[in-house]
């Protein structure tokens, strides 16, 4: 530990202070560029905006440890023995959000290891390649329909989803005595949602239609 402690100080008169300030501050500006293309290309139901924020810690954190351990294999050693102690619980559902974390952490190292010119070129191409396929993900015309009401008629639901979408599939039955709810993971279009909510209403028992986009790309 007293190594460590030598060695960052010794660091320290090596690295001015108005370095660690442009350090830090490009990395900011690159955290900047990863968080409003998170948020301006989501595609997800639940934006989460605490998540995003906490892109822009991973990559000053990073950035942060990188200045630390410079080209030190003691202060390496030390870091490492000290971040292993961290466990980190929180399941990562979307790949996506697995991406976003992963170019944090290179735009860290590349931040700390001073490469500019990379990351910010790397980060601005990505950020244009996002914003360009964005209507390709966002838009999939997939949606969640769920049918509620009181004695329906299976038969009648099954021909109003057959007559108003192009493709759907049952993936939930709630019946409850009278009660009944129906999930059905659908593809149509804007015209289509009208038509659906007009022929709805002639099904007697049928009280409330929600629709609600879905964020996935393949039914099954």
């Amino acid at each position: 530990m007293k190594k460590v402690l030598e060695a960052i100080s010794q660091m320290q008169a090596r690295i001015p202070v108005q370095t660690v300030l442009v350090i830090l501050l490009i990395a900011f500006v690159v955290s900047l560029i990863i968080y409003l293309t998170y948020k301006h290309t989501y595609s997800g139901v639940l934006y989460n905006p605490r998540f995003n924020v906490s892109l822009i810690m991973i990559t000053m954190i990073t950035t942060i440890v990188m200045v630390v351990i410079g080209s030190n294999i003691s202060v390496s050693l030390g870091m490492v023995g000290a971040l292993s102690i961290i466990r980190f619980r929180t399941a990562v559902k979307d790949p996506r959000d697995t991406a976003f974390i992963f170019w944090c952490v290179v735009s860290g190292l590349a931040c700390g290891t001073q490469n500019y010119t990379i990351v910010l070129t790397g980060s601005l191409l990505l950020c244009a390649i996002l914003f360009a396929f964005k209507k390709t993900i966002t838009k999939n015309g997939r949606f969640v329909v769920v049918l509620k009401g009181k004695s329906m008629s299976l038969e009648l639901v099954e021909k109003l989803m057959v007559k108003t979408t192009k493709d759907h599939e049952c993936k939930g039955k709630y019946i409850r005595n009278n009660d009944m709810e129906l999930v059905y993971d659908v593809k149509f279009g804007k015209k289509d949602q009208d038509t659906l909510i007009k022929a709805a209403k002639q099904i007697e028992g049928l009280e409330t239609v929600n629709i609600i986009e879905s964020n996935t790309d393949t039914m099954g």
